[in-house]
């Protein structure tokens, strides 16, 4: 993923001369003698692409920036280093900085770790010399999804700060495997609006693109276009994610309810493969708020999710079956493996909720993947930005940035602080977000409290990141309205 302001960063680059990059040797000599500044941040995975192109663009020299992966595809731990292009807090222009990413276990582990001041058993990318050269790796980084660096090892300690899709109080429900703990001790504020959708595989996509009238009853693959785009009810989805809806059974509650036989013969029998997130991750807390108003209807006007497992069978055939899935990658994969099922009776058919940045056709260096899946509208409101922002799409919350207040043993030192303000108060403007990759700004909107004046003065730039919605701020339960 390269941030467009190429031309910028060309300048930047040329008024620093010689720097260079910080390899994994030299960040362990940096962390040997001393002038190696470490921030660790955890939780959100969704938000991970979002935090890599703000240190590049904004906080680190060109020349001197390099990515870290915990693997081929860093699903669990990302990092990066660099020296600052800025002064930061007492940090001047040039201090080696290294931040470390945790993805693993979601936005739970960016709120519930800083809870507890005394537990240091999370685990960080440990980056030192025995990271070895990424296969095709570049180094000093211009792609923040292309690793310079694997390392494999990891080291226990706390997190500086965390990431949550919602609010850390929602995380501490029970439906989002919390237990109850008072989050009042976090420094926590939104900075950005997180937007989600609903993706399917590509046999179902077809499916609905035909009975929906969108492509020719012959069509053998799906129509691409925005106009062909199906949709699926909002209604649902609820029943399927709720247990309401079990596909294959004698009661007929399933794809049949949506596409008839005359599209696929044998649709009373396709099982609803359900690929969902794990407890404590923001997306599945977004999913349980927005089709199971749990935990915001209290026990009489709430439903309750179906947890699934972690090791269920995905089919063709047969009755609801739903898959817990510890990553948006996880999820992604398990959308590609039903479009890559197949037996007598047809293809197999799935969904699953993820961040809209995730795109199932990502161009990374230049070679395009195919990840087996697309999005769907839902109750006829297209998943994009632009919807979002006109009031037409509500499937967003506002996702906080939090660590520990002055006073507790965890808190962050005054220049740790000073460039975690910064990342606060920055990341989520239009002015930012506009010179991200286009993949990245399909899922984020700057919320309304950014910009200041009456929103027909606004821009048409500013106007075109900044959404004109938002929910009560720090109250993901609260509706969404027009307030700008």
């Amino acid at each position: 993923m390269k941030l467009r302001s190429s031309l910028i960063a060309l300048a930047c680059l040329a008024s620093f001369g010689a720097a260079h990059a910080l390899t994994p040797t030299e960040i362990a000599a940096a962390r040997a003698d001393g002038s190696l500044k470490e921030i660790r941040l955890a939780g959100a995975s969704a938000l991970r692409l979002m935090v890599g192109a703000y240190i590049q663009s904004d906080l680190a020299q060109p020349a001197t920036f390099d990515v870290f992966f915990d693997s081929a595809t860093g699903s669990n731990h990302r990092a990066y280093s660099f020296k600052t292009k800025v002064a930061i807090g007492g940090w001047p222009v040039g201090t080696p900085v290294l931040i470390t990413k945790r993805d693993a276990g979601g936005s739970a582990q960016g709120v519930t770790p800083l809870l507890n001041g005394g537990d240091a058993t999370q685990a960080h990318m440990l980056v030192d010399a025995s990271c070895t050269a990424a296969s095709g790796g570049v180094s000093p980084a211009t792609d923040i999804q292309k690793a310079g660096f694997i390392c494999s090892g990891t080291t226990t300690g706390l997190a500086t700060a965390g990431f949550s899709d919602v609010e850390p109080a929602l995380l501490q429900a029970t439906v989002n495997g919390g237990t109850g703990l008072d989050v009042s001790g976090l420094d926590a504020a939104g900075f950005v609006q997180n937007i989600f959708a609903v993706g399917v595989n590509k046999k179902l996509y077809l499916a609905l693109q035909k009975a929906q009238g969108l492509v020719a009853a012959g069509a053998t693959d799906i129509d691409e276009s925005a106009a062909a785009q199906p949709s699926i009810p909002k209604s649902f989805i609820a029943g399927a994610l709720t247990g309401q809806l079990l596909g294959s059974s004698s009661n007929k509650k399933g794809w049949n309810l949506l596409i008839p036989a005359s599209v696929d013969s044998n649709i009373n029998n396709k099982r609803i493969n359900v690929c969902r997130r794990t407890p404590g991750s923001g997306t599945q807390a977004a999913s349980n708020l927005y089709f199971a108003n749990n935990p915001c209807g209290g026990t009489a006007n709430q439903f309750v999710p179906t947890a699934g497992t972690t090791t269920a069978t995905l089919a063709v055939t047969g009755s609801l079956t739903t898959l817990q899935n510890s990553s948006t990658g996880a999820v992604e994969t398990c959308l590609g493996t039903v479009e890559g099922l197949a037996d007598s009776t047809g293809g197999g058919y799935a969904f699953g909720v993820l961040g809209r940045e995730n795109n199932p056709q990502a161009v990374v260096n230049g070679v395009p993947s195919e990840k087996g899946y697309r999005y769907v509208k839902l109750s006829g409101a297209t998943p994009s930005r632009a919807a979002l922002i006109s009031g037409e799409y509500d499937f967003a919350v506002e996702a906080s940035m939090q660590w520990p207040k002055a006073g507790a043993a965890n808190a962050p030192s005054a220049d740790a602080l000073a460039l975690l303000t910064k990342m606060r108060s920055e990341m989520g403007k239009a002015a930012i977000l506009q010179g991200l990759d286009p993949d990245l700004q399909n899922g984020l909107a700057a919320l309304p409290s950014t910009v200041s004046g009456a929103w027909s003065d606004l821009d048409a730039t500013t106007k075109s990141y900044t959404s004109h919605t938002n929910r009560i701020s720090a109250n993901s339960c609260s509706f969404v309205r027009m307030t700008k």
